[in-house]
Parts: C-alpha cells; sequence; structure tokens
C-alpha cells in the first residue's frame, strides 16, 4: 500500500471515530433529557416569623414556582427559563408582570466544611443521604437530605438563575457535585443548635406539565408599560 492509499484511510478511519464519538455524545445527552425530572414539588418554608408554601412546576427547560396562601390561593409566581437565566415575577392581585435581575452573592463562603455523610433514611419514600456544611464565620450549619437518584438536572440551574442570597441556598451550591441531586430536606441551625430555616418538600409528582403553565396569563400587563 502507497503512502498516498495509507493516508487516505487514516483519515477514513479518524472520520469514523468523530462520528461514533459524535454518536455516543448525542444518545447520552438524549438519555440524559429523558431521564431529567418532570413533575410538580410542594414544599413548605419555614423561619423564624412564619410559615410559607410553595410548588414547583418543573419541565425540561423551565420551572414556575408558585407562592400560596394559607388556603391554597396562589399569591404570587416565578418563572423561570433554565436556558436563558430569565425569570419574571408575577402579581396575580394586580395582574402585573416583571423582569427580576439579581447578582450573585458576594457573601465570602471560603470556610464552609462539607461533608457528604454515608448517613441514609427514606423521605416520603425516597432514599436519602445527608450532606452538611457548616461555616464558622457565620456560626451555622445547614443539613441536606438528599435523594440518591441523581437526575434533578434543574435545580441547581434552578439555583443559579435564582441566585439565591439565603445561606440554606448558598450553603446548598458550595458543595461539590451537587448537579443532578435534590435537597428534599434542608435545615439551617446555628451552632447554639436553634432553627435558623428548614425546607421540606411534602409531595414529588413526576408527570407531564402542559407548557401553557409557563405563559403569563392573558389580561397581565408588564410592569411600568402604560
Amino acid at each position: 500500500m502507497n503512502f498516498s492509499k495509507l493516508a487516505l484511510l487514516k483519515n477514513n478511519i479518524m472520520q469514523l471515530l468523530k462520528s461514533i464519538s459524535f454518536s455516543i455524545f448525542l444518545f447520552i445527552s438524549s438519555v440524559l433529557m429523558a431521564q431529567n425530572f418532570e413533575g410538580v414539588i410542594e414544599f413548605k418554608r419555614v423561619n423564624y416569623y412564619d410559615e410559607t408554601n410553595y410548588t414547583y412546576y418543573v419541565s425540561t427547560d423551565k420551572v414556575r414556582i408558585d407562592e400560596l396562601k394559607k388556603d391554597g390561593t396562589v399569591t404570587g409566581t416565578m418563572l423561570v427559563d433554565l436556558k436563558t437565566k430569565e425569570v419574571l415575577a408575577i402579581n396575580h392581585e394586580r395582574k402585573l408582570y416583571m423582569d427580576i435581575k439579581s447578582t450573585p452573592s458576594v457573601k465570602d463562603l471560603s470556610k464552609s466544611e462539607i461533608f457528604k455523610t454515608t448517613e441514609k433514611k427514606d423521605v416520603l419514600g425516597y432514599s436519602c443521604t445527608k450532606w452538611t456544611v457548616s461555616n464558622v464565620d457565620f456560626k451555622s450549619k445547614a443539613e441536606y437530605w438528599v435523594i440518591d437518584k441523581g437526575n434533578y438536572f434543574f435545580f441547581n440551574e434552578l439555583m443559579i438563575a435564582l441566585n439565591r442570597k439565603d445561606r440554606i441556598g448558598l450553603y446548598y451550591m458550595q458543595i461539590p457535585e451537587n448537579s443532578g441531586f435534590f435537597p428534599i430536606i434542608g435545615e439551617e441551625k446555628g451552632f447554639d443548635g436553634k432553627l435558623k430555616e428548614r425546607m421540606e418538600t411534602t409531595k414529588i409528582t413526576q408527570k407531564k406539565v402542559e407548557a401553557t403553565i409557563f405563559k403569563i396569563p392573558a389580561g397581565y400587563q408588564k410592569y411600568g408599560n402604560s
């Protein structure tokens, strides 16, 4: 075999390998997307002052967050695009919506100590593992019960889009390789043992979420427009 034929054969082999690699990449990506959680997550937030109920509606690339009154009425909604990181806030009482622009927290969390323990328990029928984060500067510690099956990729992207400033959120984002996992319970306590905040999931329903739920309701106006 002469040199030119050998070079042509080598080039053909390289092109075939690239094609195979790209096909594998597409297959893996499609499998991950197919396994990504879609459905409804209900949870409550408890702190010093009160208790508030929320509902996440999760699709492939969008999340709707409803804040609820005690009677179940929706008081406010946030629509989050996980791809563009755009966030809209909706006031249902006034039938207005507006863009939300937020910046990342500037808090120094470099002294956070992170432990992914081997302690396990079942929560709402899900096998969970305890992860902890403590920080001496803020004199508090957070404990998270994280669902072992890591197909909740929306959650990490949601946290990035919202730029949450509360420590229970900031501490969680310090944990390496947290993408795909969901803290079904998160709790922050001071070093004195007193509860500062608790986020607790009360129900998870995996189902198809209709695209219409992520649209601005008819008749609502953008805040600031005449």
